[in-house]
This record gives C-alpha cells, structure tokens and sequence, in this order.
C-alpha cells in the first residue's frame, strides 16, 4: 500500500494535483483531485491541514527499525507528503 500512495504522490507532484487521502474501516485510499493552481486559498488552507493531519498519523505509525525496508519506504512517503504540503503552502503564499 506504501508503494501506491507514493505513486500518487509522485504523480500529484509532477502533474501539480491535490492527493487525498481517507481511512475507512482502517484501510487507507488515495486519489488524485483538482490542479492546485484552481483552488481557492481556503480549499488550499484545508488541503494543507489533511496533508497535516496525514503527517501526524504517518509519525504514529513511524517503523522503530529505522534499518529496515519497511521503515525506507515509510521515510519515502512521508518526504512526498512533505514535498506536497510544501508545494501547497508554496501556492498559499503566492495568493496572499
């Protein structure tokens, strides 16, 4: 599952669309939304909070091995969900 929303992440970044995730009887979903460039500073202002509140709940779930395979491709998503807080953030400060 790691592997995909990495993917998305990737795929949002290039692309400069919105990933969101939700968390349904505790299995994760990823899809890809608007440009980000189309959104409105308060749709950003939310997108930013989920990007957050996705970071806090990776944190919770961070591997203790920090040697291991699993805990690789965690550090992985979690840099990409930080590169597209960044790029939102970014896009928030070019409209205020």
């Amino acid at each position: 599952m790691i592997d995909v929303f990495k993917r998305l992440m990737e795929q949002a970044l290039d692309l400069e669309l919105t990933v969101r995730f939700t968390k349904r009887d505790g299995e994760w979903f990823a899809t890809l939304g608007d440009e980000l460039d189309g959104l409105s500073i308060e749709e950003l202002e939310e997108y930013r909070a989920e990007l957050e509140a996705r970071l806090c709940d990776m944190d919770d779930g961070e591997p203790e091995d920090m040697d291991s395979e699993e805990f690789e491709q965690w550090a992985d998503v979690h840099e990409s969900l930080e590169d597209l807080l960044s790029e939102v953030e970014d896009r928030i400060d070019e409209l205020s």
